[in-house]
């Protein structure tokens, strides 16, 4: 039932997402949709939009070794690389009013993975200004500094604006 992600962007993913379930309801209620992913600046910043997709059978131990060897490949070290996550919302009203709000987390890589909190790729993401990964962090104190919750946030003041 999910629609097909053929946008080169999270705008475009989380768009093509929301209009599906405006779709499916008939415009009868709003629809909130997301698209989210980690972004490795020396990688171009791969995985991005194909973050999910890189993994297989929910093993993120393969896609840890994949993005180090990538990186190895262009002759650098994975500790410290510069990354960041990006969450972007689409709320939509009806199939042409579209508002989008993004969430950015920055951060640096580690390798090898630390913690057993969180999930996907957590274990190797280190938030700037933090000394442990998102998933060393107690869920209150992810919670705090999500790129999620900086959608979210923004969302909140568009909702109460309007």
């Amino acid at each position: 039932m999910a629609p097909e992600e053929t946008g080169s962007t999270f705008s475009e993913n989380a768009i093509i997402k929301a209009k599906k379930a405006g779709e499916l309801t008939k415009w009868k209620l709003p629809c909130l949709s997301d698209d989210s992913g980690l972004s490795i600046k020396i990688l171009s910043n791969q995985p991005g939009i194909f973050s999910a997709r890189w993994v297989t059978n929910n093993n993120y131990s393969d896609v840890f070794k994949l993005i180090r060897n990538k990186i190895k490949e262009k002759g650098e070290d994975m500790e410290k690389q510069p990354a960041f996550f990006n969450c972007t919302l689409a709320f939509m009203q009806s199939p042409t009013k579209v508002n989008i709000f993004e969430g950015i987390l920055e951060g640096r890589l580690t390798y090898p993975p630390k913690g057993s909190s969180g999930f996907g790729y957590d274990p190797i993401f280190i938030p700037n200004g933090i000394k442990k990964t998102l998933a060393e962090l107690k869920a209150s104190e992810k919670n705090k500094i999500s790129h999620r919750k900086v959608a979210i946030n923004k969302l909140i003041e568009f909702l109460i604006e309007r």
